[in-house]
Parts: structure tokens; sequence; C-alpha cells
């Protein structure tokens, strides 16, 4: 993976077009980081139910973070994960428990530090 300097700051070289690593426009380094772990939570959480032979469809992903805003450096504090999943009404409860298996499972997740708080949710449509 290579990064160039482009007009609007740094961006990641990609051949269907450079990702900018700006908040002004595209996103910032801390949420692309936070971005990074909800798509691979939604790919472990995939995982995890397919193996389980849950049917279940996920519609969406919402994704929130916290930054000490006392701390010199904004580092991160929580990170939230908040699946929508369409599933039978007899598989939500093994469903929500699947949830356990996802944040140990992530290599984005684990690759953070540990004082950082990532919680995974599930909301049933």
């Amino acid at each position: 993976m290579d990064l160039v300097r482009g007009t609007n700051g740094f961006e990641v070289i990609h051949e269907n077009g450079n990702w900018q690593l700006n908040r002004d426009t595209g996103f910032s380094p801390t949420q692309a980081t936070v971005a990074a772990v909800a798509a691979c939570s939604g790919y472990v959480y995939d995982t995890i139910l397919e193996k389980k032979r849950i049917a279940y469809t996920i519609e969406g992903i919402n994704v929130t973070f916290e930054q000490d805003q006392e701390a010199v450096i904004h580092v991160l504090k929580k990170i939230e994960v908040t699946f929508t999943l369409k599933v039978a009404q007899e598989d939500r409860e093994k469903a929500e428990k699947a949830l356990h298996l996802v944040k140990k499972s992530c290599p984005v997740a684990m690759s953070l530090d540990p004082k950082i708080e990532i919680i995974e949710k599930v909301v049933f449509s």
C-alpha cells in the first residue's frame, strides 16, 4: 500500500481511485481506523453467523467513536459497532450471543490499544 500527497492531503493509492485521508475532503485517519474496525467486525460477524447456520441479512452497520478530548493527543477511547440484522425471531438470541466472538476474532480490533473500549451491539429489523 502506498500513499502520496495529493492536492487535499495524503491519499492511499488504489487502482479504482485514490482514497483521501483528510477529514475536510474524505475521511480522517481516525475515521478510517474506526471504519476498518466496523468493516472487519462485519466480515467476522458474517463468518460466525454462517458457521452457526443462522439465516440472516446484515442490513447495515453503524459505528460511533469517542476520543479523549482532554489529552494532548485525542486518542480513541471507545468504538461502538451496531449491526442492524434481519433474522428470524427464533434465531435472534443465538445471533446476539454470537456477538461476543466478534472482537476477539477481528484482526483490526485486536491490533488496537487494549485500552480502547470496543462494544458490539445488534438491533433486529
